[in-house]
């Protein structure tokens, strides 16, 4: 899981996320990884890449 303090009286992570945008891009990661059968890398603006090819600071890598 994405790890940093959550302030459930805003909803947001401590870098300023909203959960629900958390919540997708896991759930877009664990799809994806398991459609291409590698694993795949949560960015810090949350968008999900192959692992191999994250530009960006890795949030979390999911494996399919």
């Amino acid at each position: 899981m994405v790890s940093g303090t959550f302030d459930k009286r805003t909803g947001k992570w401590y870098f300023g996320m909203d959960s629900e945008d958390v919540k997708i891009a896991m759930e877009a990661a664990y799809q994806t990884a398991d459609r291409l059968q590698k694993p795949v890398a949560i960015q810090c603006d949350l968008s999900v890449v192959p692992a191999d090819q994250a530009t960006k600071e890795v949030l979390e890598i999911v494996r399919p």
